[in-house]
């Protein structure tokens, strides 16, 4: 499946320069459309009319360098071959990424994120979390050095959903061709389970349990494996005990990976970042960039759940 449209956040920092970096060899890859989004905030009102004429001078300035070393990134881009062009609406930058995502129809949003190791990654940035939140297609989380390569090292975050399997069909679309899928479930004991120790074991034995969430998830994969083997990758089905976010962030740092995929439910989306949540765990700890595979009703806060 291929991209036809992808869009890049782009400003003059090194995040977005490596976001710009990894869009442009997607697009290459796909022969896709490339539209580097750069959102023009409107500045808050000043009362005092010398500072804001002040800010208003700087402010000119940084949009008209901003637009010449864009310009010159897009001319750059063009003479490699990949249809580029530039948009520069204002307002807020999370809801008009999103718009201009759905003015093109968009497959593919990459933005690039501040912070890479230790307690930065906490430090996802407002600009990448608006972005997510109000996304109509799939959003890539640029992380770490710039690379003009297809990931070659991808893992998926497996929980069976529809939104974990999408997951993975658009994981293949971001990786080399024929590099092989880490897909990687993390179970738990069901949160009764305790329960076992204190009937004792001759009654309610603690093993049964256990071996019976293994097997269901050792079921469950054996038909993920069946169902996208014509996926065009070498599948690997890993089953891990412990609490996802943990797991797949620990698991993508011992491996070497540099890109974990998860998905999301439209309905339940980024509304607002839960605390605990697995995507938002993956998102601000992954030692990697994060794909993340929005549902069919992402962007549309309407649908989203109260929270």
């Amino acid at each position: 499946m291929k991209l036809s449209t992808i869009l890049a956040g782009a400003d003059i920092s090194v995040p977005s320069d490596h976001a710009i970096d990894r869009a442009a060899a997607l697009a290459a890859q796909h022969g896709a459309k490339l539209v580097l989004v750069h959102a023009v905030s409107n500045d808050p009102a000043i009362e005092d009319k010398d500072v804001a004429r002040q800010l208003g001078e700087v402010t000119a300035a940084m949009h008209l360098e901003v637009t010449r070393r864009l310009t010159e990134k897009v001319e750059e881009l063009r003479a490699q071959g990949i249809d580029t062009e530039i948009e520069a609406p204002q307002g807020p930058p999370g809801e008009t990424v999103a718009q201009v995502a759905r003015e093109h129809a968009a497959d593919l949003i990459v933005v690039g994120t501040h912070g890479h190791t230790g307690i930065s990654r906490f430090l996802l940035g407002s600009v990448a979390t608006a972005i997510l939140r109000h996304a109509p297609c799939d959003v890539l989380v640029s992380r770490g050095s710039a690379s003009k390569l297809p990931f070659r090292r991808p893992l998926v975050a497996m929980d069976f959903s529809p939104a974990s399997k999408r997951a993975l069909r658009h994981t293949a679309r971001l990786a080399q061709p024929n590099a092989p899928i880490e897909v990687l479930h993390a179970w738990q004991l069901p949160t009764g389970s305790w329960g076992a120790s204190f009937f004792g074991v001759d009654r309610f034995p603690w093993s049964q349990i256990r071996d019976a969430v293994v097997q269901s998830a050792k079921h469950k994969g054996e038909k993920l494996l069946t169902e996208f083997a014509s996926l065009g990758h070498p599948l690997h089905l890993d089953l891990v005990q412990g609490a996802p976010t943990p797991v797949i962030t620990h698991a993508a740092e011992r491996g070497g990976y540099d890109l974990i995929s998860i998905g999301t439910h439209g309905h339940g989306g980024f509304r607002k970042l839960l605390l605990g949540s697995v995507a938002e765990g993956v998102i601000r700890h992954a030692p990697c960039s994060v794909l993340v595979a929005h549902g069919e009703n992402a962007g549309d806060t309407a649908k989203f759940k109260k929270v």
